[in-house]
């Protein structure tokens, strides 16, 4: 009976490589970021929310680079809905999460606690592993709705993803201090993407994104917190690079303001 478990760890243990879960327990799930919440749902095939049904703990000669003060647990849960799913997943689930030690060495009580998991695609048997750091948080309402609405936008592929800056052009307006920037973004799908800066005095500027051939006031703001904020504040540079006009100081003043209205990237 012993050699058989032995046998179940270390199988699970080659299809779950030991990932660094440090903070998967703890975290405010109510606060995330939008930052992080977007990197988590882009980055992973399957997205669940789960009960945990059972924990078990590894010894720790079998839990190669378990830092100090954690344990590591194998994860069974069973699964309440797929939230994305490549194909059918099986009800239940494993995959490996460390967790920090709570008093006199003892492991936190998980059982029935409700949590989203992002996940590789698990095989036919329910074994997987969290994606990354942090792949799991506690359920709640809110936190579910903000994942579904992020992941529902990323499958919808209405908003292009942005690879870069191609170049850019500014024209003084008739009045002092007036004038229109645009810089011609560069896409995964090689669609049109520009970004559109306005300044006129007395108002505050205006930063918008054109889709279309044309770049008329059809423009859109870039409202924060969607997947086009994120795809642009990510990936695009804080400086206007050399290549794409940023040797012309206006031009490259004007991309300044707009990355700084969009606002950072914080991961």
């Amino acid at each position: 009976m012993i050699m058989l478990f032995r046998f179940l760890i270390a199988s699970t243990f080659a299809f779950l490589p030991s990932v660094s879960l440090a903070q998967s327990i703890t975290a405010a799930s109510a606060g995330e970021s939008y930052v992080r919440l977007a990197d988590l749902v882009l980055q992973s095939p399957a997205i669940v929310r789960a009960s945990i049904s059972r924990t078990q703990r590894i010894s720790a000669k079998e839990a190669p680079g378990l830092r100090a003060g954690y344990a590591r647990l194998l994860i069974t849960a069973t699964v309440e809905a797929a939230l994305v799913a490549p194909s059918a997943i099986p009800l239940r689930l494993s995959w490996l999460l460390d967790v920090p030690l709570e008093a006199r060495d003892r492991v936190p009580n998980l059982r029935g606690q409700k949590v989203l998991a992002w996940i590789d695609a698990p095989d036919s048997s329910g074994r997987t592993r969290l994606i990354g750091a942090e792949a799991q948080l506690p359920w709640n309402e809110n936190l579910e709705a903000r994942v579904r609405a992020i992941a529902t936008e990323a499958r919808s592929n209405t908003v292009p993803i942005v690879t870069g800056i191609a170049n850019g052009f500014r024209v003084a307006g008739t009045l002092p201090g007036e004038s229109e920037s645009q810089f011609f973004l560069s896409t995964k799908a090689g669609k049109p993407l520009t970004l559109v800066v306005l300044e006129r005095p007395g108002m505050a500027r205006s930063v918008a994104v054109a889709s279309g051939d044309i770049i008329d006031e059809s423009a859109t703001s870039v409202k924060p917190d969607t997947l086009l904020w994120y795809r642009l504040a990510c990936t695009l540079p804080p400086k206007l690079p050399a290549e794409a006009g940023g040797n012309d100081p206006a031009l490259a003043n004007a991309w300044t303001s707009a990355m700084t209205s969009l606002g950072n990237c914080e991961r």
